[in-house]
């Protein structure tokens, strides 16, 4: 199947790419990852002065949740950047796939810098990083600032031919910084970065978990995400890439079909290693294979556009698959209306039936019934 992309002028194996964090301080987690179907790598955000209170690193740096989200604190580098000029840069050329350098856009000289003394070794692309969840609010929030977004371009984009992409995070103001990022030469825009700050406490001690607060990512934010890269879609011109709480190719396909042509995963790489790339890229070909209207993976980027907004007001109740019901309970215990019965049909053969003159058509029943028996399916007029 064709699972290739294009993010501009960046031609990509898939559409799946390691984000910016600490398992992209140097190549070695992407080495691992590019033969499993990752196309390429954002390196950590380098900075050319770490400042002194940020050359230590609070820990822990990550809280895990077990429903695949992640409070991370993404505070300082483990390497200068100079192990990318003297070392790592090399080690990247022997892997094939795109590279793309992160730098920090909160110090214009220092991204200006950078640049001039980066671009002689052809990185793919450029990803400056327009937004923190936490350290925004340490250091002010670059999101909800255009006018530094505006002289960070004008101030890098004639230092260089590659490609600029522009991270910016969910916030109020998103879509315009994404047109002023657009109009002042980004040729592409990475959406969403961790969102925060945020805060876990220890409930025996009262101590914060982390250490200190951070940004929330994996899947919690995973709608947000989502939602984000359709409204960009809609508005720009520029290609997107999707990041966000994405773990699954169903995730990587809602993406596309949102508007990015291409996603960036951290979370879940991270905590499950390079094999969620391969079990992505299955995933993908399973449901190109299944889906004859696309003949590529790059036929989905903003399909959902194409297809009409109009608000439904009504629907039937949910169909039962009476093969495949289990009578676990759940459905009827997340119903609150009433409105799901067991009768029998036989021994442990339970057989659910659906009170229409009850059923409001919220789907709660759908959402709870366990994948694996996938015995109420949601209908539509």
């Amino acid at each position: 199947m064709n699972i290739t992309t294009k993010i501009g002028s960046v031609e990509l194996d898939s559409p799946l790419l390691i984000g910016s964090g600490y398992i992209t301080e140097d190549t070695s987690f992407y080495a691992r990852s590019v033969t499993r179907g990752c196309a390429g790598m954002v390196s950590r955000s380098l900075k050319l002065n770490v400042p002194k209170e940020r050359q230590q690193v609070p820990a822990p740096r990550y809280v895990v949740t077990h429903d695949g989200s992640m409070l991370n604190c993404e505070w300082g580098n483990e390497k200068p950047w100079t192990d990318w000029r003297d070392k790592e840069f090399r080690l990247a050329k022997e892997i094939r796939g795109a590279i793309i350098i992160s730098i920090s856009g909160r110090d214009v000289e220092s991204c200006k810098r950078l640049i001039q003394e980066i671009d002689s070794f052809e990185p793919d692309a450029y990803e400056v990083n327009i937004s923190c969840a936490h350290s925004g609010e340490l250091h002010g929030n670059l999101n909800l600032d255009i006018e530094h977004l505006r002289y960070v371009l004008r101030t890098i984009r004639p230092l260089t031919k590659r490609p600029i992409w522009v991270k910016l995070s969910y916030s109020s103001i998103l879509l315009d910084m994404a047109v002023a990022a657009e109009q002042n030469g980004a040729d592409a825009i990475v959406c969403t970065n961790s969102i925060g700050p945020g805060l876990y406490l220890d409930p025996k001690t009262g101590r914060p978990l982390l250490g200190i607060m951070g940004g929330a990512g994996g899947l919690t934010i995973f709608p947000i995400a989502l939602q984000c890269v359709y409204k960009l879609h809609k508005h720009l011109q520029i290609p997107i890439v999707g990041v966000g709480g994405i773990s699954t190719a169903e995730h990587v396909v809602q993406m596309m079909l949102a508007g990015a042509s291409a996603v960036q995963l951290y979370t879940t790489p991270s905590l499950y290693g390079p094999r969620v790339f391969e079990d992505i890229v299955n995933g993908l070909n399973s449901y190109i294979a299944a889906h004859e209207v696309f003949s590529s993976i790059s036929e989905l980027v903003g399909y959902s556009h194409t297809l009409t907004e109009q608000h439904v007001f009504e629907s039937p109740p949910p169909q039962v698959i009476a093969d495949q019901c289990t009578g676990c309970l759940q459905c009827a215990s997340s119903c609150a209306f009433d409105a799901l019965k067991f009768v029998s049909r036989g021994a442990d053969q339970p057989k659910l039936v659906v009170i229409k003159d009850n059923c409001i058509g919220c789907n709660a029943c759908v959402g709870v019934c366990p994948p694996e028996f996938d015995a109420l399916k949601t209908q539509m007029r």
